[in-house]
C-alpha cells in the first residue's frame, strides 16, 4: 500500500528525525471494529482488538511480540474477539476489562484466553493511572468495576486518556452520550489532541457538548467500508464540521492510520 504523510504545523516533525522518545498511535483497520495500539520504545498498549485476527496479523507485521497492557473496553465481539489470537500467541503482561459478563461464545473464548495466557487481570476504576515512561494512561470511565451491572454493554465501556508530553489522545470505545455527559459533569480532563469518535462515529456518541469539551485537532473513526450500520453517521460529521478546524480521518476511507509524535509535534500517516 502507498502511504501518505500529513505533517501538522505544531512544528515540523519528520518521522526519520524522531529521537529516543516517541509515541506512535496506530488506529488499525479491522473493518467494522475497533483496535488502537499505543507504541513507545518502552511499551505497547493495545486498546481493543477488533473481532477477528486482523490485529494479531498487524502486530506480527510490525514486529510486536509483547503487549504490556491490553484494554478491552467492553464485551462486544468487534472489540474483544481479536484478543483471542493475541493472548494465545503474544506475551501479554496485563489485561484490563470492566468485568461485565456477556452470554456470547466470543466472550467465553475471550475469558478463556485470558486465563490460559497467565496475564494479570484487573478491573480498573475512574482515576486510576498507569505510566510507561512518558506515556501516562488515565481511566475516565466507568467509576468502578461493572461486574454486577446488568445494563447495556456500552454504559460501562472503559474510556481512557493517554498523555505523552503535550500530546494526548482520548480513546472512547463505544461510550455513548450518557457516559459523555457524566464525564463532562464531573469536570474530568477531556481536552485532547486526538479524539477517537465513540461507537464508530454513531449518532449515539460524540455530542456537540462532548466535542466542544475535548476540542480535538484530529478526530478518527473506525468503521468498515460500506458497513450496514451507516457509520459514521452524517449528523456526527456535521457536528464536527460545525466546530471547524478539526481534521477528520476514518479507517473506512484511509485504512490504518498512524499518528507519530515526539510529545509536541505530530504527523499522520495513512494508507
Amino acid at each position: 500500500m502507498k502511504r501518505a504523510i500529513v505533517v501538522f504545523a505544531v512544528g515540523l516533525l519528520l518521522v526519520g528525525t524522531l529521537g529516543a522518545e516517541y509515541l506512535r498511535v496506530h488506529f488499525i483497520d479491522v473493518a467494522q471494529g475497533s483496535a488502537v495500539l499505543l507504541e513507545t520504545p518502552d511499551a505497547r498498549v493495545l486498546v481493543d482488538a477488533g473481532q477477528y485476527a486482523e490485529t494479531y496479523e498487524y502486530l506480527t507485521q510490525i514486529g510486536v511480540d509483547t503487549v504490556d497492557l491490553a484494554i478491552a473496553t467492553h464485551a462486544h465481539a468487534d472489540h474483544i474477539g481479536g484478543f483471542v489470537p493475541i493472548l494465545r500467541n503474544t506475551r501479554v503482561g496485563k489485561v484490563w476489562y470492566n468485568g461485565q459478563t456477556h452470554t456470547t461464545r466470543t466472550f467465553e473464548r475471550f475469558i478463556d484466553a485470558i486465563l490460559e495466557s497467565g496475564a494479570a487481570y484487573h478491573e480498573p476504576s475512574r482515576g486510576e493511572t498507569v505510566r510507561f515512561g512518558r506515556l501516562v494512561i488515565t481511566v475516565l470511565h466507568p467509576e468502578r468495576s461493572a461486574a454486577e451491572y446488568e445494563g447495556h454493554l456500552h454504559d460501562k465501556n472503559i474510556v481512557v486518556r493517554a498523555q505523552f508530553g503535550a500530546f494526548s489522545v482520548l480513546l472512547t470505545g463505544d461510550a455513548e452520550i450518557e457516559a459523555e455527559n457524566e464525564m463532562i459533569s464531573l469536570g474530568l480532563e477531556l481536552a485532547s489532541t486526538v479524539l477517537q469518535l465513540g461507537h464508530h462515529g454513531s449518532r449515539t456518541s460524540s455530542s456537540p457538548e462532548f466535542l466542544k469539551a475535548v476540542n480535538p485537532k484530529v478526530a478518527v473513526y473506525q468503521a468498515g467500508r460500506e458497513n450496514r450500520y451507516g457509520h459514521p453517521h452524517d449528523v456526527v460529521m456535521r457536528r464536527i464540521e460545525a466546530l471547524g478546524d478539526i481534521y477528520l480521518y476514518g479507517t473506512a476511507g484511509h485504512g490504518t492510520i498512524v499518528i507519530v509524535t515526539d510529545g509536541s509535534r505530530f504527523a499522520i500517516e495513512t494508507e
